[in-house]
């Protein structure tokens, strides 16, 4: 019997677990998924309970099988949903989903399929003559042929400050995912939220949708907000042109001709974007480290702004919010954060050559994901680093890996025992953190797992 273990049951670890339970396997395997209970189908991303944190996604597209996309949304009609196929639908409807598929494809399974998912935490992997042995919180241990990190996103790191006392203070909040950020927050606070991405826009919805009455206020260095969804328009694919470029700014000249062209053309920016959604990939691979380096200190916040966007309703409730002087944005970098007498954190950035403050009751973390693996304080990856079977990767955005996902360790060789997918890939694929990349690389890595 073939023994898989997946590390994760976030949104990767459960489309791998799907993936390897709908094959049609003739000798018995035996798939172990662990993860808490609670947050199995889930991870960070679907595990909000709030209605107003929506899929960045329309709902079409959000199917878990990438030769079904519209899978989600026939499950929703289904399960008595009145939502659109345009429709960006709350998150925890999909995480709902997800629970969903997993256990209709374990219920259908086939006799010679084994399936358990084991509320406990690996510690450290053991490496012997080609088995696995996965150490776990509790003391047992879980032999395995094939053993998938499925890490799913961690927690962000702190702002970029010298003094780090603050972190200790009773209202910072270094999770803006636990639901005691909004319930230690009293409607009068002044907000400060570090970071103006998704999750800051999360963040603002939320606070607006239970009557906050205090100012709110997003910093970051470029004050860059999410771009806004806008539906129906096609650009043709212009791949071709920059197969085979490898610097940069001739990608980014080559970008903003067609963006020109589509804005004549009656199209629209986004669908210029969206065109190159198949061939991002395959254009980062071909760019040299020193472009990839240039890229993330120049241009992956502009690039991240336009390609990940908030739904339409999102962008009006911002607009709003503004407008009554209720939620500003902006512009600087953190100089320091102090927590001044137990009561209000004291604030000071600089921005164009001058240095300014500000004053916050209330401080939310929103920078996003830690990437780099050398900084991640948990058991299993610190474990792993010091033996050698994992390392960061060349821009330290996840881990070294094939672009299939196959490990490669410190001594350079590609494990034929450790595998990743999702966000551990993002240095090597640069888009593995959305879904239709996450249902791909799963149903790949399914079909190579059953196949080795």
């Amino acid at each position: 019997m073939k023994r898989i273990t997946i590390i994760g049951g976030g949104a990767s670890g459960t489309l791998l677990a799907v993936n390897l339970l709908r094959a049609k396997v003739e000798r018995p395997i035996a798939i172990n998924l662990l993860e808490k209970s609670e947050r199995v189908g889930l991870g960070v991303a679907y595990s909000t309970e709030k209605e107003t944190h929506l899929l960045n996604v329309p709902a079409s597209k959000m199917g878990a099988f990438p030769d079904d996309v519209e899978h989600f949304h026939r499950w929703l009609t289904a399960n008595g949903y009145d939502y659109s196929p345009t429709d960006f639908v709350p998150r925890k409807v999909f995480g709902m989903y997800l629970r969903a598929v997993l256990n209709q494809a374990a219920s259908t399974s086939p006799p010679t399929t084994a399936f358990c998912t084991i509320d406990d935490q690996a510690t450290d992997i053991e490496v012997n003559q080609g088995l696995a042995q996965v150490q776990l919180r509790s003391g047992e241990t879980i032999a395995s042929e094939r053993v998938v990190l499925a890490f799913g996103n961690f927690l962000p790191p702190h702002p970029t400050v010298e003094d780090e006392a603050f972190t200790s203070a009773p209202k910072y909040f270094q999770n803006p995912w636990q639901p005691r950020v909004y319930e230690s927050i009293e409607r009068e606070d002044s907000v400060l939220i570090v970071g103006t991405g998704l999750s800051m826009v999360d963040v603002v919805l939320h606070l607006h949708s239970t009557g906050h009455r205090g100012k709110i206020t997003a910093i970051s260095t470029r004050g860059l907000l999410p771009a806004v969804h806008r539906l129906g328009f096609t650009y043709p694919s212009f791949y071709e042109e920059i197969e085979s470029t490898t610097r940069v700014t001739d990608l980014m000249k080559t970008v903003m001709r067609h963006i020109v062209k589509a804005e004549n053309d009656s199209s629209d920016w986004r669908a210029v974007i969206d065109s190159l959604r198949p061939h991002t990939q395959a254009i980062w691979q071909g760019l040299p480290t020193a472009e990839k380096r240039y890229f993330m200190q120049h241009l992956s916040r502009y690039w991240n702004t336009a390609r990940h966007r908030m739904p339409p309703q999102a962008a009006e409730i911002l607009d709003e919010l503004r407008e009554a002087g209720k939620f500003q944005v902006v512009k600087g970098r953190l100089r320091s954060i102090k927590y001044i007498a137990g009561k209000k954190f004291s604030i000071t950035y600089a921005a164009g050559g001058n240095v300014s403050g500000l004053s916050a009751d209330v401080l939310v973390n929103c920078i996003g994901s830690e990437s780099n693996f050398a900084k991640i304080e948990i058991p299993l990856i610190q474990n792993l680093l010091r033996k050698g079977f994992i390392r960061p990767d060349d821009v330290s955005l996840g881990l070294k890996a094939t672009p299939d996902g196959n490990i490669i360790n410190r001594d350079n060789e590609t494990s034929k025992i450790i595998s990743t997918l999702g966000t551990a890939l993002k240095g090597t694929l640069w888009e593995s953190t959305a879904i239709p990349e996450i249902r791909l690389q799963a149903q790949s890595l399914a079909i190579r797992l059953i196949a080795d």
